[in-house]
């Protein structure tokens, strides 16, 4: 299930702003361990709707955010934080939410487009940072797919068949991107992905997203 909001934006946006998305998901779902603790079986796009200027992000017309997951009674909670709290800070105010049930989707191979950045850590040794892999990367599909199911595995659903890969078309002219999480820089990549398996399976990544960090906005699929 997917929660779109639509939100007023009274000043400009700095473009490090995906904590505050994450705190106000925190804050509209409450303490729950079970969604919050461990892999994050969400998954919530990045702001659009804004054109980007010197020192920030205006958004003159507002802006639209979604947040995924499989549990409906998330999405509900979601809607009674946000009616409790619609400031999210940095003059962003929510104006309105709408709810969209997942698309009937059919076994198979399915595409998507991302709305967030796609971002894969791969760790090779503990004392160097981790690689930040981009589309091209001989592992790169094979940590998608992995992480796809073990979220799968940790919630329920078979995780037999399922995979992810990058869209080979659009491997060539996939655009990385940069970003920043608090004092963190991280680098993932603007590239449609193929997500195959049952239409349960395939539902499941539209909800939760691909790759890693999906929890702070990484990942999210369209």
């Amino acid at each position: 299930m997917r929660l779109h909001l639509y939100l007023e934006a009274s000043q400009s946006v700095p473009f490090d702003y995906l904590p505050t998305l994450k705190s106000a998901f925190h804050l509209w779902t409450g303490h729950n361990p079970a969604l919050h603790n461990g892999l994050s079986r969400y998954s919530y796009s990045w702001l659009h709707g804004g054109r980007a200027g010197r020192g920030g992000i205006r958004f003159s017309e507002g802006a639209s955010w979604f947040i995924s997951a499989p549990d409906r009674e998330v999405i509900h909670t979601l809607i009674s934080g946000v009616l409790r709290a619609p400031e999210i800070g940095l003059g962003l105010r929510v104006r309105d939410v709408r709810m969209q049930d997942a698309p009937e989707f059919v076994a198979g191979e399915q595409p998507f487009r991302v709305a967030s950045p796609v971002f894969i850590k791969h760790e090779t040794d503990r004392d160097k940072p981790a690689d930040h892999l981009l589309p091209g990367h001989p592992l790169a599909d094979e940590l998608l797919t992995a992480t796809l199911r073990h979220k799968l595995r940790q919630t329920g659903p078979d995780d037999t068949g399922a995979a992810v890969r990058f869209d080979p078309a659009y491997i060539a002219t996939a655009k990385s991107k940069l970003f920043r999480y608090k004092q963190v820089q991280c680098r993932g990549s603007i590239c449609p992905v193929l997500v195959s398996g049952s239409a349960e399976q395939i539902g499941f990544a539209w909800e939760v997203g691909v790759g890693h960090s999906t929890g702070i906005g990484c990942g999210a699929l369209v």
